[in-house]
């Protein structure tokens, strides 16, 4: 039985090695940065592609350039095994098509090339990721798997501390302090004390000049969106999802996914912080504190 990918070039009457290869390579040259001409599959592996007859699944690049390609489809569901004869229109439409609202706040650039959500590790410690920075991670990362198809990976944040050159959600205090925009902060500071355990948040101030720090009853927690590097990547953001206290992070996370389509529409394209204070109970039960919105030009 043939695979999806061979119904789909079906239908765009892409009948040959030769027909594919041809855009395939103007889709790769789209890419940030581009594939140069001459990376497609050759013609043994191209047939395995469309008969299903491979192990795995293709490199990287690949993935990347299939979903230039077909838009909305994912590779797994690009490969899946179809029967032929009971294929119907329906079955040819994209699994998880990415609404462009989404597309908006997340930024071009994470659609195109795919997001690592960061998970906070320790020096001298087993990786073992905190509980409340889990859940807001997964959180975060089910809402990417149900609607879109960007592709995900995870990674701890000593990993990505010197690294600006692809799209982050970050999760937790280590992780924000980790990330080399936060030195130059245009929004908001993190005041913090170094005991032997690691770094410990103090507040949160922001531009405005208010500052917040978590009690007894409240958590505070914070949402932001910045531009790693504004000049030559306008449409890559990192989003940072930390706390002030336990359920900062969780809270931070499920605020983005639950909130995102408003904060869209109050932040357009500019980098924004929201902090959030969440019940000790519950990290579903929040009220949104403040947002700053940075000014138009942050994004040029």
């Amino acid at each position: 039985m043939p695979t999806m990918l061979k119904m789909l070039l079906a239908e765009r009457h892409l009948k040959s090695h030769s027909d594919f290869l041809r855009v395939y390579d103007k889709c790769a040259a789209q890419l940030n940065p581009p594939i140069p001409p001459g990376y497609g599959p050759a013609k043994a592996q191209y047939y395995q592609w469309l008969s299903g007859q491979m192990v795995g699944l293709p490199r990287e690049y690949h993935h990347r350039v299939l979903q230039r390609m077909f838009p909305g489809w994912t590779t797994e569901r690009l490969f899946q095994i179809v029967d032929a004869s009971s294929t119907d229109a329906r079955t040819l439409q994209p699994s998880t098509p990415i609404d462009s609202e989404l597309e908006a706040f997340l930024g071009a650039d994470m659609v195109t090339h795919g997001v690592t959500l960061v998970y906070p590790t320790r020096r001298g410690a087993a990786v073992v990721v905190p509980e409340n920075d889990l859940r807001g991670l997964l959180c975060v990362s089910a809402l990417l798997q149900r609607h879109t198809s960007i592709r995900v990976t995870f990674c701890g944040d000593r990993a990505t501390a010197a690294r600006s050159d692809r799209a982050y959600i970050g999760f937790g205090l280590h992780t924000v302090l980790s990330l080399p925009c936060v030195a130059d902060p245009r929004l908001f500071t993190v005041s913090t004390t170094d005991p032997a355990i690691g770094p410990v948040i103090e507040y949160l101030e922001l531009s405005d000049g208010s500052r917040y720090h978590s009690d007894g009853e409240r958590h505070f927690g914070f949402l932001a969106r910045i531009r790693p590097n504004p000049g030559p990547n306008p449409d890559r953001y990192w989003f940072l999802c930390a706390g002030l206290a336990p359920r900062g992070a969780a809270g931070a996370g499920w605020f983005l996914v639950n909130h995102w389509s408003s904060l869209q529409q109050c932040a357009g394209t500019n980098e924004f912080v929201a902090v959030i204070s969440i019940h000790r109970y519950s990290d579903q039960t929040y009220n949104l504190e403040k947002l700053i919105v940075g000014p138009p030009e942050a994004a040029s």
